[in-house]
């Protein structure tokens, strides 16, 4: 009887060390499966969320431009379009931004995404004319846009996660996965 008294005891006062080593190996297992995929998901949802507001910049961008019957700039306000952006009617049509003509600006993006071109056209601004259309000084192609970018500082070009934002003749942007690829800019 005390043998079995003192066994239902020991068992109400905790684990056993084998219980508690074979709880942390399927843990330390789940973590090494489980964190890569986690930072590429999330790393992925970065881009997709930053890629969405961008879209939405360009839509509000646009969409002042037809409503206004002027062209409207989307100039960017630091070395990258990363450090953020002014979007502004230009009233006086001298192609520059002056006091009184901004509609909205953002301070910038955060984490290891990065905005560029691979057009000229867009290094600086993006012109909206009073018709929706971009102004461009160079041909149309397929893959004229904007691209958002997260290479994961890591140099694989599998781990890439990309977006394109490209402009179709009338103006609107498309978004396109480039999940995996080198970046175009």
């Amino acid at each position: 009887m005390y043998a079995t008294l003192t066994g239902s005891i020991r068992s109400m006062l905790g684990f056993t060390l084998i219980e508690v080593m074979t709880v942390i190996m399927v843990a330390a297992i789940l973590l090494v499966i489980g964190v890569p995929s986690l930072t590429d998901f999330l790393a992925d949802q970065h881009v997709r969320a930053t890629t969405s507001d961008i879209v939405a910049e360009f839509a509000f961008a646009r969409a002042k431009a037809i409503e206004t019957s002027r062209r409207v700039y989307i100039e960017k306000t630091g070395v990258n379009w990363k450090d953020g952006w002014r979007i502004f009617v230009d009233l006086n049509d001298n192609s520059a931004y002056d006091a009184g003509e901004e509609v909205k600006h953002f301070d910038g993006l955060s984490g290891n995404i990065r905005v560029c071109s691979n057009v000229a056209d867009f290094e600086t601004n993006i012109i909206f004319r009073p018709d929706g259309r971009i102004v461009r000084a160079t041909i149309p192609s397929a893959d004229d846009g904007v691209y958002v970018i997260d290479d994961m500082n890591n140099g694989d070009v599998i781990k890439n996660k990309i977006r394109g934002l490209l402009f179709g003749l009338s103006g609107r942007v498309t978004t396109v996965t480039l999940n995996g690829q080198l970046p175009p800019c």
